[in-house]
């Protein structure tokens, strides 16, 4: 599968190839996000329209032979805090006859998260999760709204009492469960590690190889250097396909490079920090 883009927001140009699992790393405000909900859009178009579908201006997509589901956009862990205001708020307004937009990428997770559960909780995946976070996650459609069971403990917890990093585990404990994340199933994470300690990160990297290697295909987009070192080393044990982009400012647009083969561009950009660090040490030395 592969997307094109040319002079789209904030990029310049982009040749991206989604197989397997997708990296791209970068900076902020270099298209990153653009090119999860430019994927995201194209595959629904092009499920929807089929035969008929026409890329927009700046925009070339691919499926090549993949046989493709409709793809699940997740960026942030307070979206399963706020599904039940989302909800009542787009059914009250409809009433009264107002408008209130909100995005395709929101509108379509709630409608996934809401489904019914499909599968037991033997699953080997969502037993994993549950391990990690010690409990589970889970829809409840009585009140219509998301909880967290802790292990040992007969009290459920509203989201807005349970941590982000537990949360960015729950999606998958729900999608799973459910069945929208399944074989030929299109992932897409929009910088996940922002939400998770380093330990999990390198948990949640696991988890991610895990489910390519079932065959579902996983853009990640990231800035930090636990996750994408995390995605390679797991990547590369488990032999499974990877592409990584390095995203770049060139003048006010940005450009992406592959650099699959030799991803130090990727950790030479996000060291920069600590070459500041350094600078600010050399200047108390020559101080004293």
């Amino acid at each position: 599968m592969k997307l094109q883009l040319e002079n789209i927001g904030m990029i310049k140009n982009a040749n991206l190839q989604f197989n397997g699992l997708t990296v791209i790393a970068g900076e902020n405000d270099t298209g990153k996000t653009t090119v999860g909900k430019v994927l995201f859009s194209e595959i629904r178009q092009y499920k929807k329209l089929s035969k008929h579908y026409q890329a927009k201006n700046g925009i070339k997509f691919s499926p090549e032979n993949h046989e493709l589901n409709f793809p699940i956009f997740i960026d942030t862990p307070d979206f399963l805090s706020k599904i039940n205001y989302i909800k009542n708020t787009r059914l009250l307004l409809k009433q009264n006859e107002l408008n209130f937009t909100t995005s395709i990428e929101v509108t379509d997770l709630i409608l996934r998260i809401s489904q019914p559960k499909v599968l037991n909780r033997s699953n080997k995946f969502f037993k994993n999760i549950k391990n990690i976070i010690n409990g589970e996650v889970f829809y409840d459609s009585f009140k219509d709204d998301i909880f967290y069971k802790k292990d040992g403990l007969a009290t459920k917890f509203e989201m807005i009492q349970t941590s982000s990093g537990i949360k960015m585990f729950g999606f998958f404990q729900i999608l799973i469960l459910n069945k929208s994340l399944t074989k030929n199933s299109i992932l897409i994470l929009d910088e996940p590690e922002v939400h998770l300690h380093p330990k999990w990160q390198l948990e949640y990297a696991k988890l991610i190889v895990s489910l390519v290697k079932e065959n579902i295909i996983v853009l990640v987009n990231s800035h930090s250097p636990y996750m994408i070192e995390a995605l390679q080393r797991y990547g590369s044990q488990a032999k499974i396909q990877m592409n990584f982009y390095l995203a770049s400012l060139a003048g006010k647009q940005s450009t992406f490079k592959e650099v699959t083969n030799n991803i130090s561009p990727i950790f030479e950009q996000l060291s920069e920090p600590f070459e500041t660090f350094d600078e600010m040490d050399s200047q108390v030395l020559q101080g004293g």
